[in-house]
């Protein structure tokens, strides 16, 4: 964040209580106007949990051409006998449906 724009709120008696509120509890407050968040308030001198930044591995460091050729000779012809258009039309349906368990 670079430089906040900062807001005086010594007269605005509901949000001094609320960020009085926030303070002792020590836990940020979201901010929300129909159903969409729209700002964060945390107090000073406290952090989010957050789960540290993926770290980008090599996908290839551990790549074996030999393992890659036998895999796949080992799957040839695993989907013979498959419809190819009823398969491609059965993906492509589940690809278009929400899925409940999924994290936005």
């Amino acid at each position: 964040m670079t430089n906040p724009t900062p807001i005086d709120i010594t007269n605005i008696p509901e949000l001094r209580h609320l960020v009085e509120e926030m303070r002792a509890s020590k836990q940020p407050r979201l901010f929300k106007q129909d159903r969409e968040s729209v700002a964060l308030l945390m107090p000073l001198g406290t952090t989010l949990t957050q789960q540290p930044p993926p770290t980008k591995e090599d996908v290839w460091a551990d790549y074996n051409p030999e393992k890659v050729r036998t895999a796949l000779a080992q799957s040839a012809g695993t989907l013979a006998g498959v419809n190819r258009k009823r398969l491609l039309t059965d993906i492509r349906n589940e690809r278009s449906q929400e899925n409940t368990r999924r994290p936005f």
